[in-house]
């Protein structure tokens, strides 16, 4: 059978959206943010080193997201499943860009049922919505569980409308001063630079990618922000170019969002883009520049570092900048037209998970979920 008449029959097989939740068994912004928050918790996904992060901005973050709860499932929804004597499981799906969601902190209690449950009704509910473009998510490439799910869906789905790029995450001092490169030029996006926006992110990063990020048609978010204002938040999108002899060799884009959407601060990451035949000298020169100007961008910002995404080969020269790494993190994107085959991705895995777990035979991958 072909992928198209896989997808169609896959599409067919789904309850009506009006019927999801109870069809896979599922809650949708049921449980309180506290609730919430104790479960990440207990399962262990708030682990000592990301709580003390979080704990000293704890209040505003539980605020932003009790906020983004008020507008109903059109920011921020949270799927749950399970109880409390089997065990509940819960994903977290907020709005990205306009037509984009994040899928984020999945957690368990040893119960891969409602794990099962959360992911595949999240899936559902992005293919019958319909207006979905793109889903993504983040994950550490050393977590056996996430990048056996997410990691291999570019195996399921093709390379044509998905993508899985490691990348390295740093802290970037906010106060850090930074050194300045007369042969490098750096501008503010415009819109007459988006051509050339594009060009390097899809050489950087994939088209996938700027599919996904919607950079050829939104580039500042203002559609994006128009629906995170109705809640008192914002989200929106700052962009610098670098050229060296008037040829585009870089990009800074810094995404500005509420505060703690995602644990590690990406809704407030900057991206770095950066041209891969520079030299060493040319590289440090240019994300000098970018990250200079990038800065401006969290002059409000909370936290005392940026946090900042760049390509693992731009490691050393973030180093000798004075960034400090923190992880290297898998970015996994799945486009509309790959939804049917993420969806019989999950369910496969799921159902040999499931046997597994049946069988009792690996319990230890069931809690991996929580990490």
């Amino acid at each position: 059978m072909s992928f198209d008449a896989l997808d169609k029959e896959t599409v067919n097989r789904l309850p009506r959206l009006s019927q999801l939740h109870d069809a896979y068994g599922v809650q949708v912004n049921t449980i309180a943010v506290d609730e919430l928050f104790d479960l990440y918790e207990r399962t262990g996904f708030l682990y000592p080193e990301k709580a003390a992060r979080l704990l000293p901005h704890l209040g505003q973050v539980k605020e932003n997201w009790r906020r983004m709860f008020d507008a109903g499932e059109s920011l921020l929804y949270v799927l749950t499943a399970g109880d409390e004597k089997e065990g509940r499981a819960a994903l977290a799906v907020f709005r990205t860009t306009y037509q984009g969601w994040t899928f984020q902190h999945l957690v368990s209690e040893d119960n891969p049922f409602a794990s099962r449950a959360v992911m595949l009704a999240a899936e559902a509910a992005s293919i019958l919505k319909g207006s979905d473009e793109s889903a993504q998510n983040w994950f550490r490439p050393e977590n056996r569980f996430p990048a056996r799910v997410f990691g291999s869906m570019i195996q399921a789905i093709g390379g044509s409308l998905s993508s899985a790029q490691n990348h390295a995450y740093f802290g970037l001092p906010r106060k850090l001063s930074l050194p300045s490169d007369s042969g490098t030029r750096i501008v503010p996006y415009e819109a007459v630079h988006n051509k050339d926006l594009c060009s390097l992110a899809e050489m950087t990063r994939g088209h996938v990618y700027v599919s996904a990020e919607e950079l050829a048609t939104d580039v500042p978010l203002k559609s994006l922000d128009l629906l995170y204002r109705r809640v008192g938040l914002r989200r929106t999108r700052l962009a610098w170019l670098a050229y060296r002899q008037n040829h585009m060799v870089g990009a800074a884009i810094a995404y500005r969002g509420p505060l703690g959407l995602n644990f590690s601060f990406l809704e407030n990451r900057c991206d770095l883009l950066l041209a891969p035949d520079l030299s060493e000298k040319e590289m440090q020169g240019v994300a000098a520049g970018l990250l200079g100007a990038a800065v401006t961008a969290y002059d409000t910002f909370e936290l005392d570092f940026i946090p900042l995404v760049a390509g693992e080969f731009a490691i050393p020269v973030l180093l000798n900048l004075g960034a400090q790494f923190v992880r290297h993190y898998c970015q996994c994107i799945w486009l509309k037209g790959g939804y049917p085959r993420s969806y019989r991705h999950v369910d496969s895995f799921y159902s040999k998970v499931l046997d597994r777990a049946k069988r009792r035979l690996q319990p230890s991958l069931l809690l991996e979920s929580s990490r």
